[in-house]
């Protein structure tokens, strides 16, 4: 993708109301509405947006604030019943919430170039193969074992020490949250039991070192098989060079949030070190570069508002008409400067 196109995808995407208001008025397969429902920092929901990014695809945004349990409201139990992750996307009838599964829809009703190729060559299932390689990384229970065992990350764990805590807290918490959902919503029992029963799990491991050890020793071989891959497809000179060359693929989207994520827990230095990784290094000067993954991060940058912002809304109304008031009176005096 040039840059003049990475420019034009950026103003497309970047601006999620401004997709809202055209959700719809593309094709999208069969001319219906998609609605996506994420949340920014989520995994499974940043590789999804990045395909709707990469492929221009038109959508009605539904933040599912994880840090305010809507995932686990029954509202959204119902769309994904059995899944204890965002995203969901719905088009006319069709439901979606695996995350490959998304991602191999949005490539057929998107446009540009394709992120699946057919997996009947042998080019597609190279990309396949590299897919479900990196989809066997538990990246939840990385994220929560870097954040219960800091030591464990050599350059230190760089999200903020107060989300870390409230990870910490909030976690122990889910699982008596969502037995007591079960009670409330008899008619949704067997989700709620079936996502308090996988975080159970999850909190087995993440509060085990050990366990936590055992699961980020499995990561070095993934990255020494990736950088051997680059190390290939880096040969040909000329222009940006992908995992299988120049064309980015679905498996490049979960190696680039893959590495994204390492790098915020401080893992960076223990799997993809410079000297070691250079053509890892490479890669990720190009990510830093391509305008569909600089919208994920102005997406994430811009949550903090967004937060407060439902914070505000469900306090009380006199909450927000006094933060009404004061942006109106904020608006206005920059205009007033302004003229």
């Amino acid at each position: 993708m040039s840059e003049a196109g990475d420019a034009a995808v950026a103003a497309k995407s970047a601006d999620a109301s401004a997709t809202s208001a055209a959700a719809g008025k593309n094709g999208n397969g069969n001319g219906q509405e998609v609605t996506l429902y994420y949340f920014p920092t989520s995994f499974s929901s940043q590789k999804v947006l990045f395909a709707a990014y990469e492929k221009d695809l038109q959508f009605k945004p539904r933040l599912v604030s994880l840090f305010h349990g809507q995932h686990m409201e029954p509202w959204y139990v119902k769309l994904n019943p059995e899944g204890t992750h965002v995203p969901v996307l719905v088009h006319g009838d069709k439901v979606l919430n695996n995350p490959e599964e998304i991602i191999n829809y949005i490539d057929e009703i998107g446009s540009g170039s394709p992120l699946v190729p057919d997996i009947e060559t042998a080019y597609g299932q190279s990309v396949q193969a590299a897919r479900e390689q990196l989809n066997c990384i538990p990246v939840d229970v990385i994220t929560y074992g870097a954040v219960f065992h800091p030591h464990l990350s050599a350059a230190g764990c760089r999200l903020p020490t107060a989300v870390q805590r409230s990870m910490r807290e909030n976690f122990a918490k889910r699982l008596q949250y969502l037995t007591h959902k079960a009670t409330l919503h008899p008619d949704l029992r067997d989700g709620y039991l079936s996502k308090s029963q996988i975080a159970a799990q999850k909190y087995d491991i993440i509060t085990d070192e050990d366990k936590v050890k055992g699961q980020l020793g499995q990561l070095d071989p993934l990255f020494r098989d990736m950088e051997q891959l680059l190390a290939v497809s880096q040969s040909d000179k000329g222009g940006d060079r992908w995992l299988f060359g120049a064309d980015f693929t679905a498996a490049d989207i979960t190696f680039a949030i893959l590495l994204h994520r390492l790098a915020l827990l401080g893992l960076d230095a223990r799997y993809f070190p410079t000297k070691t990784c250079p053509h890892i290094h490479r890669y990720l000067q190009q990510l830093q570069r391509r305008a569909t993954f600089l919208c994920i991060q102005k997406e994430v940058a811009g949550l903090r508002l967004t937060l407060l912002w439902e914070d505000l809304k469900a306090s009380s109304p006199y909450m927000m008409a006094a933060a009404g008031l004061g942006l109106a009176a904020g608006l206005a005096y920059l205009l007033a400067r302004k003229n």
